[in-house]
């Protein structure tokens, strides 16, 4: 989600840029790059996590806060290569590279948080 946010944005300043100037087409192409860059550091973190949790042993699966352990640091380190991404976008800018590393806690711990959601071990109870 948080890779998805951020090819939103990319985008929404590819279209800005594009319509504020026409003839910026080669800036926009980079931009267009970095938007997809982004849902494809989303989807390699989802995969990745979802794959990790999967395959591990179920004396691993089967604790809570292991569970979680291993998801946040597996979904934390792919999500690092939305800094990559950040990088091509902004020329190496320390600013947005920051902005972007600050928020990997954050995606560790939404993975974290809804580890059991992704082996679909939840304990709801149906409504029926």
């Amino acid at each position: 989600m948080p890779a998805g946010l951020a090819a939103s944005l990319w985008l929404g300043v590819a279209v800005a840029q594009l319509l504020m100037k026409p003839h910026a087409l080669p800036s926009f192409s980079r931009l267009a790059i970095v938007v997809g860059g982004s849902l494809g550091v989303g989807i390699l973190v989802g995969a990745i996590t979802g794959a990790a949790l999967a395959l591990s042993p179920e004396w691993l699966a089967g604790r809570t806060s292991l569970r979680g352990l291993l998801a946040g640091i597996v979904a934390g380190t792919t999500y690092l290569g939305e800094t990559v991404v950040v990088a091509v976008a902004s020329n190496g800018g320390y600013g947005p590279m920051l902005l972007t590393l600050l928020s990997t806690p954050v995606v560790s711990v939404v993975a974290a948080v809804h580890s059991s959601d992704i082996l679909r071990r939840t304990r709801r109870k149906s409504a029926c």
